[in-house]
């Protein structure tokens, strides 16, 4: 099985005629059967399917990675656009969200079609070799990034651990990859929980948003000592990575790490 990872939107553009955003949108096909993870922050990803020639109305799914606005804030426009696909998240997706106290969460779920909405709490494979995986175990605290983030919990606002996140596994025979939209939970902690329930497999990809930006040096030396351990054939980093960070992978590991901007094409 082929997969092809389009990145329909991200913080960066080049070319094409494509828009960028603080958001982040990736198209997956695998063979005949299309998925969707998060609709970035507008429908600016929208747009820019049609550039790119992608038709959304033959998305079968659409996988919500967790509830921030810059991952579901073209939620409706998607869901006018395809009237069919079924959306994969998680129960706690609809909780109340903030960044301090700037609430940035899906906004008045109540006038959403809540029947489209499928929550998981178990691996699940969605069409072959595609895997949604919920259970994002904390192994080492230490790469976290709940700083500044709440939610509300019977109207208690606590501090919010991102309970709502998931990250999406590839399988193709022994290669696993793994696509993780912002890793709140620390991509440390998701690469190791995928391949806990893919064990024996290949590291080929990781693509996704390591929420580093901001980082403290201690933190970005966590990932990056963990991955001179555990490095994919592949390193895919963008959105809420940072460029300066992807400036430091490159220079670590150099032609394994790439930049995953607007209109990029992995095909795994």
């Amino acid at each position: 099985m082929e997969f092809r990872i389009t990145t329909l939107v991200e913080n960066c553009v080049y070319g094409k005629g494509l828009c960028a955003e603080h958001g982040l949108s990736l198209h997956i096909q695998a063979g005949e059967r299309k998925v969707l993870l998060d609709t970035g922050a507008s429908d600016l990803f929208v747009r820019n399917a049609r550039i790119l020639g992608i038709d959304l109305t033959t998305i079968d799914y659409l996988v919500l990675s967790h509830g921030h606005n810059d991952h579901t804030g073209g939620l409706r426009y998607f869901m006018n656009a395809n009237k069919k696909a079924e959306i994969i998240c998680k129960k706690e997706i609809f909780q109340h969200k903030y960044k301090n106290e700037i609430e940035n969460g899906i906004a008045h779920p109540e006038n959403l079609d809540l029947s489209r909405f499928h929550p998981i709490e178990e691996i699940s494979e969605i069409v072959p070799g595609l895997f949604v995986c919920p259970q994002l175990k904390i192994t080492d605290k230490k790469d976290t990034h709940f700083e500044n983030f709440f939610t509300k919990v019977d109207n208690h606002i606590i501090a919010d651990t991102f309970e709502d996140e998931l990250a999406i596994a590839l399988k193709n025979g022994k290669n696993l990859s793994i696509l993780s939209s912002c890793s709140h939970r620390g991509i440390t902690n998701i690469i190791q929980s995928v391949q806990e329930a893919f064990p024996k497999s290949t590291l080929k990809l990781v693509l996704g948003g390591f929420h580093i930006h901001t980082a403290v040096d201690e933190k970005f030396e966590i990932i990056s000592t963990f991955l001179g351990i555990n490095l994919p054939k592949r390193l895919g980093v963008c959105h809420c990575t940072g460029v300066d960070k992807y400036a430091l992978f490159q220079q670590q590991f150099k032609d394994r790490v790439f930049y995953n901007f607007t209109g990029h094409e992995e095909i795994i």
